[in-house]
């Protein structure tokens, strides 16, 4: 017995033991990291635990991800953590995964937020059965009728914003575009998601405008702090997911939201914004039970649903937005050419109709044309995810169930074989003969297949009719302030977030 005890006090019994522990470890942090290899799918080198993303917080995404496609291929693999990602910028892929077997891609990336009220309502974040009930009860808040009905309450923003412009262009003289333009996205989002007006959402104290910045400003993402999501196991994730995914901003929202549905129970005044369309949208959503056809939700999981809808809302439709808008207006400013072009074909329509409105710009392809090109060269997301809920394979590439696909928007969207000069605005290369030439699969600024941007038609409407009452007044232009090309910001962004967006600005006489 006393040989034992000091054999294990002996140096040699403790490096077998710290060789065999730190083996242990080892072989735990790299367990999955033979998966693409072992089907001669390239990748960068992952690190034990870290996996393929050290450094992540300081990238810049779009740039990364077109780097690594010139260097990888259209299919490459790398590891968040220990977790497989593959990924796809392959439209025959694309294809299958997004749109012909859905079925086995369903889900977006899982961060558990089951225990952090409303976060765990909103439709991006849930899954499944849940998921799909979710999607299909909302999607008449966003039919032609609805649309239409929207476009008033944003011409009415885009002209406010317009009354503001005046005395800018009339004194500085230029203007900073991200910023000018996400005070009338805001204007947009408060009208029509939470069915409010604020006044002066551009007054530097306004409480929804601050809260909004702060919802967007998050210090984990250009931090090594954002490796935490990656690689804690998933028991430890949900435990500090409220920490992570919710703040003072987003419970400002949630409460103004909330205090609002409430209010509205009690009134039988029609307001026609989202708030009332969405309500009443799922407290008519019915299921069948024990033969009987019967609410699916009751009242507090629909104020629940409503509150979480409309603040996906505005952390989906603001920022994408106004940076959209943003890049819309630098490219007006860089290419004067286009400018006139645009604003004659606006011009020309203006008799017929008598000012922008939904139905005027239906009437003008190159505005689509135009907002396609933006879209392609500067998506406001940069990377299009699904997680694989079952094993499937593709042409001879196995996608093990729970590994991530990743489709990224910059890498496919620069692509010159589905791009060709691609790094070149060209919007005619949207026009009806060469846009029968194109890929469909490869194009995603707004997701692809039953899962995509529920808003998109509601983006795309405000877009353009902001868009088009701009150029109707003003003339944009490059000052010493004005970058050559447009720059994003680094770090993990959900968001492609511009920088640099100095204008010069001009009444049109």
């Amino acid at each position: 017995m006393m040989d034992i005890i000091s054999l294990l006090f002996e140096p040699t019994t403790w490096t077998i033991f710290a060789v065999t522990a730190m083996y242990t470890l080892y072989r735990r942090g790299t367990s999955t990291f033979n998966h693409f290899s072992d089907q001669g799918i390239p990748g960068p080198k992952p690190i034990p635990f870290i996996g393929s993303i050290w450094g992540v917080w300081k990238q810049n995404l779009p740039l990364h991800d077109i780097e690594l496609a010139e260097k990888y291929g259209k299919v490459y693999g790398t590891f968040e953590g220990t977790l497989p990602n593959l990924y796809v910028n392959d439209t025959k892929l694309i294809k299958s995964i997004f749109v012909k077997d859905f079925d086995h891609f369903i889900n977006r990336r899982n961060f558990d937020v089951s225990e952090v009220k409303f976060l765990r309502k909103m439709v991006s974040l849930m899954e499944n059965q849940e998921w799909k009930d979710v999607r299909s009860a909302l999607t008449p808040s966003f039919t032609t009728g609805k649309i239409k009905r929207y476009s008033v309450q944003m011409k009415e923003c885009a002209d406010q914003l317009s009354e503001k412009l005046i005395s800018v262009a009339e004194t500085d003289g230029k203007i900073s575009l991200k910023d000018e333009l996400s005070i009338v996205t805001m204007s947009v989002i408060a009208k029509c998601a939470f069915g409010i007006t604020i006044e002066n959402l551009g007054d530097e104290n306004n409480s929804f405008m601050n809260n909004a910045k702060k919802a967007f400003q998050a210090p984990i993402n250009k931090s090594p702090l954002i490796l935490l999501l990656f690689v804690l196991p998933k028991v430890l994730l949900k435990h500090i997911s409220k920490m992570l995914f919710k703040n003072d901003a987003m419970d400002y929202f949630f409460d103004v939201m909330e205090k609002l549905v409430k209010e509205r129970a009690k009134s039988i005044q029609k307001f026609h914004d989202f708030p009332e369309t969405s309500s009443e949208a799922f407290a008519g959503y019915t299921k069948e039970e024990n033969g009987k056809t019967v609410p699916m939700w009751n009242k507090d999981d629909v104020e629940e649903l409503v509150t979480a809808q409309a603040t996906i809302f505005l952390l989906a439709g603001f920022d994408t937005t106004a940076n959209t808008l943003s890049a819309s207006c630098f490219i007006l400013a860089r290419h004067p050419d286009l400018q006139e072009k645009m604003y004659d074909l606006i011009m020309s329509k203006i008799d017929q109709f008598g000012d922008v409105s939904h139905e005027m710009i239906q009437e003008i392809p190159y505005v689509d044309h135009f907002i396609n090109e933006v879209l392609r060269m500067y998506a406001p997301i940069a990377r299009v995810e699904r997680a694989s809920n079952k094993d499937v394979t593709y042409d001879g590439i196995h996608i093990k169930k729970g590994t991530m696909v990743t489709v990224s928007a910059y890498a496919i969207h620069y692509s010159e074989e589905y791009y060709p000069n691609a790094k070149t605005f060209n919007p005619d290369r949207w026009n009806a003969e060469n846009k029968a030439n194109m890929d469909p699969y490869a194009f995603m600024p707004f997701g692809m297949g039953p899962r995509n941007c529920i808003g998109m038609r509601f983006a795309l409407e405000e877009v353009k009719l902001i868009l088009c009452t701009l150029i109707k007044q003003f003339r944009f232009f490059s000052v010493e302030e004005t970058p050559t090309e447009l720059t994003f910001e680094d770090g993990f962004n959900g968001l492609v977030v511009p920088i640099k967006t100095t204008v010069g600005i001009s009444l049109r006489t």
